[in-house]
């Protein structure tokens, strides 16, 4: 018996290839405007807009840091972050967790993280002088 003969057949006519894409290639932005494109002629004059863009940009426009999470910057990317250990008992690790998850509900946000809250009373103790007597006070209480 002879084994079946490998035929080559074509991506682009198999039913089992995936579709082909093709890239779109269009004129470069060079500092918001088209190259080549002269600064003083209006936007709308001698440009005709292909249907389905309607003027708006083709990615969304990434809010400032910190105003959708309500602190002053985003978290550091995990490459970039120093790790810091907090050691708590475990019931005082329960009281943080009730008061993050109080301050989750608070701030009407769906998440909110320890470390988060931890960088926030940083930055609170660092720029506001009274915040960092009061925390001087304790530490040197004990």
């Amino acid at each position: 018996m002879n084994p079946p003969k490998e035929r080559n057949i074509p991506a682009g006519t198999s039913p089992l290839a995936g579709p082909t894409l093709k890239p779109k290639v269009g004129p470069l932005k060079v500092g918001g405007r088209m190259a080549g494109e002269d600064p003083a002629e209006p936007e709308d004059q001698g440009q005709v807009q292909e249907e389905g863009q309607g003027g708006a940009p083709s990615a969304p426009v990434p809010s400032r840091p910190g105003r959708s999470r309500g602190g002053r910057r985003p978290a550091p990317a995990v490459k970039d972050a120093v790790a810091h250990t907090v050691r708590l008992d475990p019931e005082e690790a329960t009281e943080v967790d009730l008061f993050v998850l109080t301050l989750r509900d608070d701030a009407r946000r769906t998440r909110l993280d320890k470390a988060e809250v931890y960088r926030e009373l940083l930055r609170l103790a660092r720029e506001d002088d009274t915040v960092r007597r009061k925390l001087l006070k304790r530490i040197t209480a004990r």
